[in-house]
């Protein structure tokens, strides 16, 4: 049974990745049975993963203010905006690659960086019968989405 504490444990981590209301978010969510809140971990890279860029250059951020927004675009002239920010290593888990898109043509550029403090998720050993070298996986945290998932 789901109870009242878990559901709005979930509607908080949806609101937290998806910077909505409490009432937005509880409406946008349908809550299965048994779910879980999610952990400090995940919640934070749900935060790193989904965010909406800011409207105007006046305002910080909203990605967590690891970003250098600004530079001028060879093209046009116009300014690059932060867009996006999404896991970008298939075994490292504390690198994300952040995109930028040109405010005055379809340019874009992305780069990656590090952020230890808010990985997308988890590195695990497998131990192996017979002798046999042991098999690490990477395991994402639910709710993010991996453009290239690890297998």
């Amino acid at each position: 049974m789901t109870t009242n504490r878990v559901r709005k444990g979930v509607i908080r981590g949806r609101m937290a990745a998806s910077g909505e209301s409490y009432v937005v978010a509880a409406r946008q969510m349908a809550v299965p049975r048994g779910a879980k809140a999610p952990d400090a971990r995940t919640a934070a890279a749900l935060r790193t993963r989904y965010w909406e860029p800011a409207e105007s250059f006046d305002v910080p951020c909203p990605c967590g203010g690891t970003c250098a927004p600004g530079e001028r675009c060879e093209r046009c002239h116009a300014t690059y905006r932060h867009a996006a920010r999404v896991p970008g290593s298939r075994v490292d888990v504390e690198v994300w690659q952040d995109r930028y898109d040109c405010t005055g043509c379809a340019n874009t550029y992305s780069f990656e960086v590090t952020l230890p403090d808010r990985p997308w998720g988890v590195v695990r050993t497998v131990p192996q019968r017979g002798g046999r070298e042991p098999i690490v996986r990477v395991e994402v945290f639910e709710g993010v989405d991996h453009p290239d998932p690890p297998r």
